[in-house]
């Protein structure tokens, strides 16, 4: 039976198996539902202070653990309940201010697009282009209102019970792993696509 516990520690080790590095780390429970919630923030390798102008492209990655799950892990006969893992990736652009809404999100599509043809070469050819936010971000100088920067977010959900057929532990962690190998491929690819030469003055994880 899989266990709250056993999920989290499989996707530790599969982020620091890919390089990321966690930033934010939040669990917590809801009493009412007796849910279960975590959120992390993955980061490639970065210089300090992050700021707008060398913020890489990051990760949020989160779940809840419903008190479904929990009775299922303690050996309830009850039917299996969705497990979705939520990943959320956001790319601040500082410099790219002039481009049009449509140009930077077809650049976020098709860095997108190349990680998924790089571990799911079939899936990527019918895949529809995903859904991308721009949120613009305003500063107040004292006389009016300036763009600072422009974030870039796209949401994606995965069913960890949709691909986890065997359910056993080992091919567990082998699904955490090639998932959080495609979600560095992701950041990477965003990297390169909107700050080439250098990514914005952060060193890959390779390179570190």
């Amino acid at each position: 039976m899989l266990t709250y516990d056993d999920l989290v520690s499989g996707l530790e080790d599969a982020w620091r198996a890919v390089g990321l590095h966690e930033h934010t780390f939040i669990e917590s429970v809801i009493p009412m539902t007796h849910d279960r919630s975590f959120k992390v923030e993955l980061f490639p390798e970065h210089d300090e202070p992050l700021t707008t102008e060398n913020i890489p492209p990051w990760l949020e990655l989160g779940f809840t653990w419903t008190a479904v799950h929990q009775l299922i892990c303690e050996g309830r006969p009850l039917p299996t309940e969705s497990l979705d893992l939520m990943w959320s990736y956001t790319a601040t652009l500082g410099n790219n201010l002039e481009r049009s809404d449509t140009e930077l999100v077809r650049m976020f599509q098709r860095a997108v697009h190349s990680a998924f043809a790089r571990y799911y070469p079939t899936e990527a050819m019918e895949m529809e282009p995903v859904s991308v936010e721009v949120r613009r971000l305003y500063q107040n100088d004292g006389q009016k209102l300036q763009l600072e920067s422009i974030q870039l977010v796209s949401i994606t959900v995965s069913d960890l019970f949709e691909q986890w057929t065997e359910r056993d532990l080992t091919g567990l962690r082998t699904i955490l792993l090639i998932e959080m190998q495609l979600a560095s491929a992701i950041i990477a690819n965003l990297s390169d696509m909107f700050t080439p030469r250098g990514r914005g003055g952060y060193r890959s994880v390779d390179a570190a």
